[in-house]
Order: structure tokens, then sequence, then C-alpha cells
């Protein structure tokens, strides 16, 4: 589903954190030295792509890591992104009831500028969650919206699993940026997710990689002025 109570997606975070941890533990020796990887895969679950960027940026301290935690949970209320140029603004509101749940949970109304057309807008729920004292962990999921759009847009998704892993070891800093979406609505309703996983399937999508490649590039620039 494109969207789903925010009960139904506190209850998925243990699984979708399980998901993005086993991706960011499953690295070719190549891919723990210095730079920048971005991979994908097939999704079944979610029917299209799932993206897997991964930034080591070395000679950042263990620090580094609630700090990036604290900023990626609180994205959308930031003026910029450091590390994300097409973020146009945003809004974060509290859960509209208590929970139990492990982490730190809020909602957060984000809108983009893709290069096509109107903006585009997500409604998320952020949890925040660390996983040891090396590794924290940001979790998005689409929820429905509780606030109107403040500007012309339109909504687009996100599914799991998508998140971003921080963690440090003797390599440096590590960033798993993963990443499951069937499209930014170029097209109408299902057309738009066949476009994209056609796309993707016939590796007619460089521009995408680009995208996250430039993002990896800014954000190893960013983590070195915190």
């Amino acid at each position: 589903m494109d969207e789903i109570s925010i009960n139904q997606a506190l209850q998925e975070l243990d699984t979708t954190l399980a998901d993005l941890l086993s991706q960011s533990n499953t690295l070719s020796p190549s891919e723990h030295a210095s730079g920048i990887s971005c991979r994908h895969h097939w999704n079944p679950a979610a029917k299209t792509f799932s993206y897997h960027t991964h930034v080591v940026v070395p000679h950042i301290n263990s620090e580094s890591l609630e700090t990036l935690s604290h900023l990626f949970f609180n994205a959308y209320s930031l003026q910029r992104h450091g590390w994300y140029s097409q973020f146009v603004s945003g809004t974060i509101k509290p859960l509209p009831f208590k929970t139990n749940v492990r982490g730190e949970h809020q909602l957060g109304q984000g809108y983009f500028d893709f290069g096509v057309g109107v903006l585009r807008r997500y409604h998320l729920l952020f949890s925040k969650i660390q996983v040891d004292a090396k590794t924290y962990a940001v979790i998005l999921r689409s929820v429905p919206e509780n606030i109107p759009a403040l500007t012309t847009s339109r909504q687009v998704f996100i599914l799991p699993p998508t998140g971003d892993i921080f963690s440090i070891d003797e390599a440096g800093l590590h960033w798993h940026h993963i990443c499951t979406t069937s499209g930014v609505r170029v097209l109408p309703g299902i057309l738009d997710r066949w476009l994209m996983n056609a796309l993707r399937a016939c590796g007619l999508d460089s521009k995408e990689r680009k995208t996250y490649i430039t993002e990896a590039e800014a954000f190893a620039r960013f983590v070195k002025t915190l």
C-alpha cells in the first residue's frame, strides 16, 4: 500500500529496521573503502525497485552519529538540507497520540523540486532509533496526511524499506541511504509505476542514479563541516 495508518507504520518498524540493517551489512569488500556506491534490486513486496546508496567518509568521529541522526530525523524542519538541494520546505508535528514503540517518532510534510513540474510532497512518519553505540537509524514511511498541503504540489509516496543507517567503524562514517518509491507521479496511477519499473529494469535510470550519487557527494562534503 502507498500509505498506511500511523499505528500500522509503527507496527512494521522492527521489520523495516531489520531489513535496512541486513542490507547495510551485506557489502562487497570494495564497498567498505572510502567512496560512494549506488545499486538497486527488485523488491517484490513493494512491486518496484529499492535503491541502496552507500557512502564512506573517513576520519569522522563518533559524535557525528547523534548529530546526523538528529538532523535527518528533523529534516523537514530545516530551512535547507546540506546534503539534498531538491528540498524546498517542510514542517514537523508530534504524533497525535502517545506510543511505547521504541525510539522517537514524529510526522513530517516536506516539499521537493524534482524538475518535473509542480512540487512533490511527502507526508511521512519519521522514526529515530539508536541500534547500538555505533549505529543509528532513521526510518521513513508514508502515512495519511493530517494537515492540508501548504502549496501547489503533488503527493508522492515512500514504501518500506526506506531509511538511513549511520554507523562508525575503522574505515570511518558509513551512510546507507535505502529508498523505495514507485515514482514521482509523472504519469497517472499505475502507469507511473510501470514506466519507472521499465526504465529501472532496462538500465535507463541514469538520471535517478545520478540524483542519489549527487546527494551522496553532497553528504560527504556536509559531514566534514560538522
